[in-house]
């Protein structure tokens, strides 16, 4: 799963420690994983099903949970790592906040546990994206069902970063930009087409844009505009920083045909044909992490805006 490092104008922990809170990710992930992963291959997975949670004596419960996690350090084999059934989030000052796994029912097959499980960090991703231990933001609830966001975050693999609609600060002035993929070779910026299946976009140098050309057809305004804007600046905050990665632009149309014969050289069209196979490009990557995508991130990171109020709690 992708990394989701910025969501608009909310709090992120990874702007206040991306190096740490990236590789924790992984970390936590990983070994979460392999802890369900034992109890539904060992049929123990009640331990995460809510009816049990909410009647199960707290005392026994305790002992269930600890004998539970010496059957499954025991099983992986590493008794010095700390495994746990709350999923565990350090923060800045130490303190800890935790998120337990609780499902409504014991999935049926390998690829509903999978779901479960993916959806679960989601939320998780949510979390760190909109928190910080002592201050929150309010996210808008369409982020929790975007299915752009969904699909960017587990479809792509765990070295990529996602900074999703994110608003920079641009000398005095606040200005949303496009998604922004931050993988280990290379920025993408993307922008979203909407339309209905099957309709034809035509682009040109225009400021709009032809749907559907014909008897029926309309216009739209140019995704160019503020693609390009996006571009444009993280191009020019990468080359502030001396930073080396090339940045790419993709206009995205996964129900319909973008028609631009004239489209220049640096923008990639991923139409309804072709979707799949640009898309699969970064799900099959292997490349890790690497300094310069780190560093990249932590630049663009520091030019975002950051709306939030501190926690009463």
């Amino acid at each position: 799963m992708a990394q989701l490092i910025k969501i608009h104008s909310c709090i992120s922990r990874y702007e206040m420690d991306l190096y740490r809170y990236q590789s924790q990710f992984l970390r936590l992930k990983k070994q979460q994983w392999q802890m369900i992963m034992y109890a539904y291959e060992n049929n123990e997975f009640q331990q995460f099903v809510r009816p049990q949670t909410e009647t199960m004596d707290g005392a026994e419960g305790k002992k269930e949970k600890e004998n539970f996690l010496r059957k499954v350090r025991n099983r992986l084999g590493k008794k010095g790592e700390i495994i746990s059934c709350d999923l565990n989030i350090p923060a800045a000052d130490q303190q800890a906040e935790t998120m337990e796994y609780i499902f409504d029912t014991v999935p049926q097959s390998l690829d509903e546990l999978k779901a479960k499980f993916m959806n679960h960090i989601f939320q998780f991703q949510m979390k760190w994206a909109t928190s910080t231990i002592r201050e929150k933001s309010f996210a808008d609830a369409s982020f929790y069902e975007n299915e752009r966001l969904l699909e960017l975050l587990q479809k792509l693999p765990d070295q990529h970063l996602i900074m999703y609609n994110p608003v920079f600060k641009i000398k005095n002035t606040s200005i949303v930009l496009d998604p922004i993929l931050i993988s280990p070779g290379e920025i993408v910026c993307i922008h979203y087409l909407e339309g209905g299946q099957h309709d034809v976009i035509e682009g040109s140098s225009e400021r709009f844009w032809t749907v559907n050309p014909g008897d029926h057809e309309k216009k739209q305004l140019s995704p160019l505009i503020s693609l390009n804007r996006t571009g444009t600046i993280v191009k020019q905050l990468l080359k502030e920083s001396k930073i080396n990665l090339e940045v790419k632009k993709v206009l995205v149309y996964k129900s319909g045909f973008i028609e631009f014969p004239e489209a220049p050289f640096d923008l990639t069209l991923a139409d309804k044909r072709n979707f799949n196979g640009w898309f699969q490009t970064y799900r099959n990557s292997t490349s890790p992490i690497k300094h310069d995508q780190l560093k990249a991130a932590e630049i663009l990171l520091s030019k975002c805006l950051i709306d939030s109020f501190r926690r009463n709690d």
